[in-house]
């Protein structure tokens, strides 16, 4: 994964509207679920080397937050708006879907997982008011680890989650946040679909 810069305007005007609806009147009604994790341990090496590489299931198997496209609400006003974001981006990036659309409280954070379950290029849109959160990752072909601080406000990562008949691009990361944290995931299958995304992410007009 890398960091690009958002420049599209009408982007970030959709962006903060989603940030600040969440802010002001949302947030109340996202009840994340899972445990906290105070020592940190489901992102740090310690939890990783225990995994069974084999055997992971893709998915993160340890996570405390909420992913609210799969909120269970009678109030209909509340998932109209969540659901609006997927028509809000469709119209500036093309994408119909907007895979996940996370929140994190403070202290919220996914484990370590490779997502290959659900490989494809992707595009991760974050958010926190101050940069205090991170996303780290496994360069798949060193294994070293590095970790991706979050900048204040809305950021982009543009990169490709392997899948098991691709080891060598299967793609180890976990999140964590120190405050509130919002995510939009895009899974795009084809690469000049994704790179239409990115150029219309970057685009500064």
């Amino acid at each position: 994964m890398k960091k690009i810069e958002i420049k599209n305007k009408e982007l970030i005007i959709i962006l903060n509207d989603f940030s600040t609806w969440f802010e002001e009147i949302g947030k109340p009604y996202i009840k994340p679920k899972g445990k906290l994790d105070e020592n940190e341990y489901y992102t740090s090496e310690e939890y990783f080397n225990t995994i069974d590489q084999e055997k992971h299931i893709g998915f993160p198997e340890k996570s405390f937050g909420m992913d609210m496209g799969m909120i269970k609400s009678s109030d209909e006003s509340l998932k109209t708006r969540i659901r609006k974001v997927d028509s809000d981006l469709n119209s500036i990036l093309g994408s119909k879907h907007c895979a996940v659309k996370m929140y994190y409280p403070e202290g919220g954070y996914m484990g370590w997982h490779n997502n290959h379950n659900a490989s494809g290029y992707n595009i991760l849109l974050s958010y926190t008011k101050t940069g205090n959160g991170f996303f780290r990752y496994k360069d798949p072909s060193t294994m070293n680890t590095h970790t991706m601080f979050d900048d204040k406000g809305w950021t982009a990562k543009v990169g490709y989650f392997g899948n098991l008949e691709e080891k060598e691009h299967l793609y180890w990361h976990c999140a964590r946040a120190h405050e509130d944290r919002l995510t939009l995931g895009f899974v795009i299958p084809d690469k000049s679909f994704w790179e239409m995304m990115v150029d219309d992410i970057e685009c500064g007009s």
